[in-house]
């Protein structure tokens, strides 16, 4: 199928032998329009990252540790076309209205944008005073997150507290017609995720408020807690793999800042994830594992956008964003990045200046 894109969406899907017809009765109205052949290669749509230090991280090591903001063609050469910005571990010296600024910025740029309010700590900081009033007023504020739990920087939120953030942001949610979740970052701690098992056991606060993370990187416990947690109708994320640390949880699983804490608590090392994990896990699970691509690439497209109802996102389909990558067909390397009808990455051997007259 040839796909054809315009005002940002994508218009229609059509058989090949009907495309060149289409397009020469539009150039007959004056339209102008630009052809990118991408035969034997791959098309997809854009990828998802629910959990982006955008305006960086760390400080775990003190002021030198901290890690620097993300760049534009960092997201993009990892495949993105849409990502949701998080604080951390640093609600202090790190804002949220510096992070909602980024957003924006990034937004402007080609890429869609939203965001996470808090940080991992019990009050959590927001924009307007209040979880409610950031989901209902601020755009781009999705839910709360990263609150942490049974880890050693967490502010240990007792059931009531966490309770009650969980009902504000259900209530938000759907005062403000959005997801209204809570992002949890999940320690290693023996605790594991027992709080949560007593408030899903003892409220009606439904499963989907609380969207678990880290769940894949802390031991094998926490990993069966994952698959209970799933099979009980919630959801959560694992963390990509980083090769350069020959991490393989993920990938053994299957078939962000990333400090390494000794038995006493003590940093020991530390380093920054890089915006192309997600399309590495694809391609490692393809090309290695021979899984089918239709199915490696939901964990960066339709899962998170079914869950979080980004409704116009995670699937190439008529009247859906145009956020689209291609991808060489032989080693999944890619080449082109699409967000919203706009070119933002090609190929090395294409010449910018050959899209300079293009609308």
């Amino acid at each position: 199928m040839d796909v054809i894109t315009a005002a940002e969406k994508v218009l229609t899907m059509m058989e090949p032998s009907k495309t060149a017809s289409f397009i020469e009765s539009n150039r007959n109205h004056g339209l102008k329009i630009l052809e990118i052949s991408v035969r034997d290669q791959v098309i997809i749509p854009g990828l998802i990252d629910v959990h982006v230090h955008a305006i960086g991280g760390g400080g775990e090591q003190g002021p030198y540790s901290r890690t620097p903001e993300s760049r534009l063609s960092q997201l993009i050469n990892g495949g993105l076309t849409t990502i949701v910005g998080i604080l951390g571990t640093d609600g202090m010296t790190r804002s949220l209205s510096s992070l909602l600024q980024k957003m924006k910025s990034l937004e402007h740029d080609g890429i869609t944008t939203w965001m996470w309010t808090g940080s991992y700590r019990i009050p959590i900081v927001t924009l307007t005073g209040s979880l409610q009033q950031d989901l209902l007023l601020i755009d781009k504020v999705l839910g709360a997150g990263e609150l942490a739990l049974s880890d050693h920087r967490s502010s240990w939120p007792s059931k009531s507290e966490l309770l009650q953030l969980l009902s504000d942001a259900r209530v938000g949610g759907m005062l403000s017609g959005k997801p209204g979740v809570i992002h949890l970052h999940m320690g290693s701690s023996s605790t594991k995720i027992d709080l949560l098992w007593q408030i899903l056991n003892e409220t009606t606060i439904p499963i989907r408020h609380m969207y678990l993370t880290h769940m894949s990187s802390r031991g094998d416990e926490l990993l069966e807690e994952a698959r209970k947690w799933i099979k009980a109708g919630g959801v959560c994320d694992f963390t990509a793999d980083e090769e350069k640390l020959n991490e393989t949880t993920t990938i053994d699983t299957l078939n962000t800042s990333l400090p390494t804490y000794d038995s006493f608590g003590h940093l020991i090392s530390y380093g920054m994830s890089s915006p192309d994990l997600s399309l590495k896990t694809i391609q490692n699970l393809v090309l290695k594992y021979s899984w089918p691509l239709e199915e490696a690439i939901q964990f960066s497209t339709a899962n998170p956008a079914t869950y979080l109802n980004f409704q116009q996102k995670g699937f190439l389909a008529e009247n859906y964003d145009a956020d689209i990558i291609v991808l060489n067909q032989t080693d999944l390397s890619l080449l082109y990045v699409i967000g919203k009808g706009q070119i933002l990455k090609t190929p090395t051997w294409i010449k910018h200046d050959m899209f300079e007259h293009v609308c």
